[in-house]
């Protein structure tokens, strides 16, 4: 598995322990740990956790009284994310489009960029409620700083590294992970501003789930043939991914 296919979907039950998601690719191997764009373009074809637990159960009656995390490492920490479903065609078409890269091309970012900055100078608002939601990473908070900092000085010399600043900035726009959680903050914060319920995520983990999924992550049991998923659904077919009747009428909003 190479580093970016290090998102697993896991299924964590409400009175303790987990199950993970591992899809029977055919000739004995198995596949546990995904890119985060094959997850979602999965995901998205559900309305939520509740239909994705019934969708998987036709397969397999273990999503039961629980809830769905992706989880990954990064410098040996254990992360959780949420999931994304229906409501977010902007997220699953630009998943869709870029299915197992983790990297987008500049020419497809940078208007949405763009879009992005107007509208924190728009709504500052809007930009410190992702921010303190954490729905970014140091490096973006960073990168973007940096850029807002000099947009606005009026030193000569901020103006002359500018353009330095903006080329890291769209560095940062080119991972799909930070359009992903920006549109995810982007859905919660309006939904907060309408009064309306945010999609509830379970983002801590108790410490000693988490010593338990340490303990197995750094010691993995191997799989028998029974545990793994038989006459399973296409859920990672390439073919079915780049379908064209699934990209038609694919908006942002």
């Amino acid at each position: 598995m190479g580093f970016k296919e290090r998102y697993k979907l896991v299924y964590h039950y409400r009175k303790g322990g987990s199950h993970e998601f591992s899809y029977d690719m055919g000739n004995g191997k198995v596949r546990d740990r995904f890119y985060l764009t094959e997850i979602d373009v999965f995901t998205s074809n559900f309305a939520d956790d509740e239909e994705l637990s019934r969708g998987l159960n036709l397969l397999s009656n273990v999503y039961n009284d629980g809830y769905f995390t992706i989880e990954y490492r990064t410098n040996g920490v254990l992360k959780t994310m949420e999931l994304v479903f229906k409501d977010m065609p902007f997220v699953r078409k630009l998943a869709l489009d870029n299915i197992r890269k983790a990297t987008l091309a500049k020419k497809d970012i940078t208007f949405y960029m763009r879009e992005f900055l107007r509208d924190i100078n728009k709504d500052p608002s809007f930009l410190k409620f992702i921010f303190e939601k954490r729905y970014t990473n140091s490096f973006f908070r960073n990168a973007l700083n940096y850029y807002l900092t000099l947009k606005n000085s009026d030193d000569k010399d901020a103006q002359g590294a500018l353009w330095q600043a903006e080329a890291s900035l769209c560095r940062e726009f080119c991972r799909y992970k930070t359009i992903r959680g920006l549109e995810i903050g982007r859905r919660n914060y309006e939904l907060i501003k309408q009064n309306k319920n945010v999609p509830s995520f379970p983002n801590a983990i108790s410490v000693s789930e988490r010593a338990r999924i340490e303990y197995e992550l750094n010691h993995p049991k191997k799989k028998k043939k029974s545990d793994i998923l038989s006459n399973q659904m296409p859920l990672f077919d390439a073919n079915e991914y780049t379908d064209e009747s699934l990209k038609k009428g694919r908006t942002r909003r």
